[in-house]
């Protein structure tokens, strides 16, 4: 049967169709399309798509279960003689390490000696042949290359622990120091244990067994008294003083870093120079053990210990340049890099140096974590959501991005947004004594002092302090919010003893000494006598802030001038986050100098700008102070709006049997304003007591002289009920009684 005729470029167009079935694991369709291009491949005529060809065939091969080896390297040897072999081809022939021969591997690492994947496939064959020496040497080379290889490292701790186990259980002896090497490797403490008393050992690899036992069993402080006391004295190995550096830098312990550590080595690089493959194992071997990585991680080390310590930047600086000069895209240096530019606030040169780390391998969530510090410092808050909202896309919230997000929140005034957050990070995530668990309740603190919540406040200030010492620098902080809380209560009794206390531990701010000391001049309590009373030296010259604006309001009252103090409180009110509590701490004071004008105009301020803040007292206030000001018509219309906005509070404040001041004083302004109307109709409210005032009695005889004189039994009856209260009186009043009663007797009873 005569096959179908087709062109070259469809034939090509049959490659791709097969590396697309493959690619969608349709392999059912596979087949026939391999056999058609197998039956037309003398129709190519480029290298290149034989060697698409061939690749696609070598893959072809692994779907089988059982792999045809020889066929498989056929295809890599024809890729070889077409001049397209590529490391990828390499690399997969090697994955399958128990069929692929020796010499494909060897021939393979000659041609691309830092091939990770390559190396990491010829460590497992050497693991399959038992051959546990190489393979832990190609292991070691590849973390020297690629330190960051998990993979790596994994299978080098498996090899090591097999290699280990074998020699324990071998009837040889084994050598001490390969014991040692692959327990320090293994962390076998029993094998450490036996290794300490094995007299094979020099003193300072007994040593060395000896502390990482210790390392294992004992808390932090403990070893760090070891190395205080002990340790620090005898003669330690470089492996041991890095096991040591390693472990302080793991419990932030730089201070003792900086003590166990000098200066790393040079590494000693061998000559690239191989022409077998034995001579490129001796290579290998010689590179793995250069110190080339340890250099650069005892820089690491070093320059942390003098950001985190010992603030020593020269240090800091040259660590930096000697470890970057090993390696320039270190991240872990340009990490040290960055944080040497953050000390001395150049902060853009900082996130450029966090970059180029992101560059070259720093994990996506280390860089997000820098970037928000940078962004904290600078006071980016749209920056820090931006870059919280970038984390938490591929990974799940944590309690530090939650802080940093709740923070910016707060910063944003966005406070509903940042209490669900604060809410979330304390409810869903543990809350250990380190963490970032007492910054959230102070940001849950300032959101409740914004809202004016002030039993929420305490509650969350007393879980806060939990994680503090008493009289700590954070312990104090918190009591100034307290003592900020207190004021805005005018619980000032309350505020006096947090304020004394933060003050005998000399934590006190100073923004709050003259709020302590009007609290002791108001209150009349005892200042002590190591805090200087209040001068006109105290007041802030062109003040702007609300602080500034709140000193000089209260350094002014204590010196008397009213005016200027009243001033002062009103412009911090417009600042302060409870403006209601300041505005009412001015009028306070403008009553304090007996100025009406003064005080009514305090009270229309609060009623204006915060009508929600307005209360009984308040109310109250205004009116009176519009009638003391003889503004009688405004006065009258606050006392009726008084008497329909709080009618409870109006009849608790004024009961019947205290005179009736309210009404007393409706029936005073309705007299002022010459509203005789209600006068009289107030005035005959207040004879509906048991036992009228004389004085009402009295004032409403006068009203009936004039306006009702013709009604001779009111008359009789208002007469009656003065002479019964034994007053004196003036007017005739006895004569006029006598009068009536003869014309009611003649007019009513003859």
């Amino acid at each position: 049967m005569e096959k179908m005729r087709i062109t070259e470029q469809e034939l090509i167009q049959q490659i791709e169709r097969a590396e697309q079935l493959y690619k969608t694991n349709l392999y059912m369709h596979l087949q026939p399309v391999i056999s058609n291009i197998q039956e037309h491949l003398e129709l190519l005529t480029n290298n290149s798509d034989y060697a698409k060809y061939y690749r696609i065939y070598m893959l072809y091969i692994g779907i089988y279960e059982e792999l045809n080896m020889q066929v498989l390297q056929s295809y890599l040897q024809a890729l070889i003689n077409i001049n397209e072999v590529e490391a990828s081809d390499y690399e997969y022939v090697c994955s399958y390490y128990k069929q692929c021969e020796e010499t494909v591997y060897q021939e393979a690492l000659m041609l691309y000696p830092y091939n990770e994947t390559l190396h990491l496939h010829y460590a497992l064959k050497l693991q399959e042949d038992k051959r546990f020496k190489e393979a832990i040497v190609t292991l070691k080379y590849i973390l020297e290359c690629y330190p960051a290889s998990t993979e790596a490292r994994f299978l080098l701790w498996d090899i090591e622990a097999t290699q280990l186990a074998h020699l324990c259980a071998s009837n040889e002896e084994a050598n001490c120091y390969e014991l040692l090497e692959l327990a320090s490797a293994t962390h076998n403490e029993e094998v450490l244990k036996g290794l300490q008393l094995d007299h094979r050992l020099d003193k300072a690899n007994q040593t060395l067994a000896y502390i990482q036992v210790a390392l294992w069993e004992e808390r932090s402080t403990e070893i760090k008294q070891h190395w205080n006391t002990e340790w620090k004295l005898l003669e330690l190995t470089a492996v041991t003083r890095m096991l040591l550096a390693d472990y302080a830098k793991s419990f932030m312990m730089y201070d003792m870093v900086s003590q166990v550590l000098k200066a790393p080595s040079e590494p000693e690089f061998p000559e690239e120079e191989y022409s077998n493959f034995e001579e490129y194992q001796t290579f290998i071997k010689a590179f793995a053990t250069s110190g080339w990585q340890l250099a650069q991680h005892q820089y690491v080390l070093i320059g942390n210990s003098a950001y985190f310590y010992s603030n020593n930047k020269e240090i800091l600086d040259i660590s930096v340049e000697r470890g970057l000069a090993l390696n320039p895209k270190n991240p872990l240096l340009l990490v040290l890099k960055a944080k040497s530019f953050f000390f001395v606030n150049n902060y853009n040169e900082t996130g450029v140096n966090y970059h180029e780390a992101f560059k070259n391998g720093l994990r996506l969530s280390e860089y997000l974590f820098y970037l928000l510090e940078v962004n904290s410092r600078i006071e980016n808050w749209q920056g820090i959501l931006d870059i919280v909202a970038q984390f938490h896309k591929g990974t799940p919230p944590t309690l530090k991005t939650l802080f940093f997000k709740a923070r910016a929140l707060v910063k944003l005034r966005q406070f509903d947004e940042a209490l669900d957050t604060i809410n979330v990070a304390l409810s869903d995530f543990p809350l250990p004594p380190h963490s970032y668990a007492p910054w959230l309740y102070n940001l849950r603190m300032i959101i409740h002092k914004q809202n004016h919540n002030y039993t929420a406040f305490f509650e969350d200030m007393q879980s806060e302090i939990n994680y503090y010492t008493i009289g700590d620098s954070e312990y104090c902080s918190t009591m100034n919010m307290c003592i900020e809380a207190l004021i805005e209560m005018g619980n000032y009794q309350e505020c006096y003893k947090y304020a004394i206390y933060n003050h005998e531990q000399g934590q006190l701010l100073p923004e709050l000494y003259p709020v302590f000391l009007w609290i002791c001049f108001y209150d009349y309590l005892e200042k002590p006598d190591d805090i200087a009373d209040a001068s006109e030296l105290d007041l802030i010259q062109e003040p702007s802030t609300f602080i500034e604006y709140r000193t000089n309001g209260l350094i002014y009252w204590m010196l008397g001038n009213i005016c200027a103090a009243t001033n002062a409180l009103q412009q911090a009110a417009q600042l302060a986050t409870n403006k209601a509590y300041y505005l009412k701490l001015a009028l306070s004071c403008a009553k304090e100098d007996f100025n009406t004008t003064k005080s009514i105009a305090a009270c229309q301020i609060i009623k204006t700008q915060i009508p929600e803040s307005s209360d009984w007292k308040t109310d109250y206030l205004l009116a009176d102070l519009l009638k003391t000001g003889k503004h009688y018509k405004k006065a009258l219309a606050s006392f009726n709006q008084l008497l329909q906005s709080y009618p409870d509070y109006s009849f608790f404040e004024f009961p019947k049997d205290n005179n009736n001041m309210m009404l007393a004083t409706l029936k005073t302004l309705s007299k002022a304003i010459e509203n005789e109307g209600d006068y009289i109709k107030y005035n005959a409210m207040l004879l509906s007591k048991e036992n009228p005032s004389a004085n009402a009695l009295l004032e409403h005889l006068e009203v009936v002289q004039t306006h009702f004189e013709t009604d001779k039994f009111l008359l009789h009856n208002l007469l009656g009920q003065i002479f019964k209260l034994n007053i004196d009186l003036e007017n005739n009043e006895l004569e006029l009684l006598k009068d009536i009663k003869s014309k009611i007797r003649t007019s009513y009873f003859n």
